[in-house]
Formats: C-alpha cells, sequence, structure tokens
C-alpha cells in the first residue's frame, strides 16, 4: 500500500524584487510526486519564479514560474522522483509580483511505510 504526505515548507513574507532560498531534509524514504505553491495572500504567480533541487540535482532546470505548480493548475507539473530519507530538498522562489507575498510550498511525498518517521 502507498501512503501520501503533504510536508508544508512556508517562506515568510518574501517582498517585491526579493528572493528565499531554504532547505528540508528528508525524514524517511519517500517518493517525490509533486511540488505545489500557494500564494497565502492571493497574488498571481505568474511573475514569481521557482528554482529547486534534490541533493544539488535541479529537477526544474533553470526555473519555472510558479504559477504552473498551482494546485488547481490543470497541467502542472509531475515529478515523480526517489528521494531518499536524509537527502535535502532545496529551493529558490523569488518574487516580482509587485507586492510582498508569503508563500507555502507543498511537497506531496509517497511512502510505502506508515508513519514514515
Amino acid at each position: 500500500m502507498v501512503y501520501v504526505r503533504v510536508h508544508r515548507l512556508t517562506t515568510g513574507a518574501v517582498s517585491n524584487g526579493s528572493s528565499k532560498e531554504d532547505t528540508w531534509k528528508s525524514d524517511a524514504k519517500y517518493t517525490l510526486r509533486e511540488v505545489l505553491i500557494v500564494a497565502r495572500g492571493g497574488s498571481d504567480l505568474s511573475n514569481v519564479q521557482f528554482y529547486a533541487d534534490i541533493d544539488g540535482v535541479p529537477f526544474f532546470r533553470p526555473d519555472v514560474p510558479a504559477a504552473l505548480l498551482l494546485p488547481r493548475a490543470f497541467e502542472r507539473v509531475k515529478v515523480g522522483l526517489a528521494f531518499a530519507k536524509g537527502s535535502s530538498f532545496n529551493y529558490k522562489l523569488t518574487n516580482n509580483s509587485g507586492v510582498s507575498e508569503t508563500y507555502d510550498i507543498g511537497l506531496v511525498l509517497e511512502t510505502e511505510v506508515w508513519p514514515p518517521a
């Protein structure tokens, strides 16, 4: 049986023209299925760029508009990468939306063991 976990990372306020970078270390063996991004204040994601990698190997090259990663986007990007325990998910989000905004980044993770950690 496969179990799904959604792990949320929150950027805090990212002012217009600024970037936020952060890292999360995996606490179990997963498959990363999707990365979802939501602007808490509802601002448009068209001018927000997103870069991500696992252990330094990018899976969006070089980066993508965050609007492609909205949960309601019909053709959102699917990932499907092995994500080993102790591996690092690194991201950089650049906000050029015109307003300061806080973003939630959801990692949709699958595992065969529950609880995963």
